[in-house]
């Protein structure tokens, strides 16, 4: 069968020379579309290192001078961050919720600020250091086990949440420490800086599950930084200060806002402070994405859709029409005896031939162009990431998208063989060769 497919080929070579150049047209334009898409789906489906679809946030403000009930002596930073505890240990008692915790600042996961700093490995004296996330929690408010942090090796998320923190301790999660020190154990791992004078050290307390800072890229360098309680008051309270709630296993979102919302606005007030408005974590990371990459990752995913259409259309017409051209052809084999099955068959292996070699060709040219150029990254603006998805890989990338290519090609042009190659071989041979 193979043989005579490709003696077939050979014998309308004029014919099929065309149809292999589209191919291979076809091949380079689908790498160059759907390769960003690709890599933006895969790094948005990665896991976020912590249970976002039980998180809720609760804003809250403070009440102005003027204000009813406003009170001048629980305007202090320290009067500010008691009633604000108070609030949490309030929201904490509620039926549905599991586990509350504060947050505050702008930098924290799916947030839409950030802050950064640089590190350097304990004996690294290179001038270039580590640039990483920084994410600021008050200890003892069970920051960690409120996010559902996956464990990593040594203390467990809630004995982090509730550690006696250094000035200079800090917690890591694991694609950092990966990505550092190439280990995954935290213990006995230092950061540290120095200058002519005088060498700081930066302890590593312990470590979670990798997190992913911003939802819609892979893992980036990160940390967490115990602050605290009266520079936290002073910097974020009440403007950037918010309570993560966790709620209870099998508790219904939706019903939880409706239930809670309520409640909140009249339960949850202390001092001056007061519960302002809530939302899930969910809501939060869709706002952030609205903001930066879903515009651009809609429209890639548009041309995409776009350009599939266009291609399922034209590709599989004109192999629809080669294929109906050879009626003719097909009386002949079926007068002597051939079978519509194997007719089909031989038909199709014409186009999946055609299709594998203008793939080839198409990837082939491509390459020539990543080898100079790079592949995709998404929406990933760093290089400082270790290889760790194959995403990152040259060669992995290139074969899992030419893959992907070549499937949505030889499913198109086998389409446009099978429809007309079905009907054609089950017509009368007479019929067939009426017109010859």
């Amino acid at each position: 069968m193979f043989r005579l497919i490709l003696k077939t080929l050979w014998a309308r070579r004029k014919r099929n020379g065309w149809l292999l150049a589209e191919l291979i047209l076809v091949a380079l334009l689908s790498w160059a579309i759907f390769d960003p898409v690709i890599v933006v789906t895969h790094d948005r489906m990665l896991p976020l290192g912590y249970d976002a679809d039980r998180l809720c946030l609760v804003s809250v403000d403070a009440l102005q001078p003027s204000a009813p009930g406003y009170d001048s002596v629980s305007a202090t930073s320290g009067a500010l961050m008691e009633s604000y505890l108070h609030l949490i240990d309030r929201a904490r008692q509620y039926a549905d919720v599991e586990q509350a915790t504060a947050l505050m600042g702008f930098s924290y996961p799916g947030s839409q600020g950030s802050s950064s700093t640089n590190y350097r490995v304990e004996g690294d004296t290179t001038e270039n250091a580590t640039s990483v996330y920084l994410v600021e929690f008050l200890p003892h408010t069970h920051f960690f086990e409120t996010y559902g942090f996956r464990p990593g090796k040594g203390l467990t998320p809630a004995e982090l949440s509730d550690h006696a923190y250094g000035e200079n301790d800090l917690v890591i999660d694991e694609n950092t420490l990966d990505y550092m020190f190439r280990t995954d154990d935290p213990r006995r791992k230092r950061f540290w800086s120095y200058d002519e004078t005088d060498t700081t050290y930066i302890n590593i307390i312990g470590a979670v599950g990798s997190v992913k800072f911003y939802s819609d890229q892979r893992p980036i360098p990160l940390v967490f930084r115990p602050g605290k309680a009266e520079n936290m008051a002073a910097d974020y309270l009440p403007q950037d200060a918010r309570i993560l709630i966790r709620l209870k296993e099998g508790v219904s979102m939706d019903r939880f806002l409706h239930d809670f919302k309520p409640w909140m606005l009249q339960n949850l007030r202390a001092g001056n402070l007061y519960a302002r408005d809530l939302k899930t974590y969910r809501q939060g990371i869709d706002e952030v994405e609205f903001n930066t990459s879903t515009p651009i990752y809609r429209r890639n995913l548009l041309v995409a859709v776009f350009f599939l259409v266009n291609l399922c259309l034209g590709v599989v017409g004109t192999f629809w029409l080669q294929t109906r051209t050879r009626r003719e052809e097909v009386g002949v084999m079926l007068s002597f005896g051939a079978t519509p099955g194997r007719i089909v068959r031989l038909l199709l292996g014409e186009g999946a031939v055609l299709t594998t070699v203008g793939t080839l060709a198409g990837c082939f040219i491509y390459l020539q162009y990543a080898i100079h150029e790079g592949f995709s990254k998404g929406v990933m603006w760093n290089d400082i990431l270790r290889p760790e998805y194959w995403t990152d890989f040259f060669w992995a990338h290139f074969f899992i998208v030419s893959l992907i290519v070549y499937a949505i090609l030889l499913v198109v042009v086998s389409i446009g063989v099978y429809i007309p190659a079905h009907k054609i071989s089950r017509i009368p041979p007479t019929e067939a060769l009426r017109d010859e």
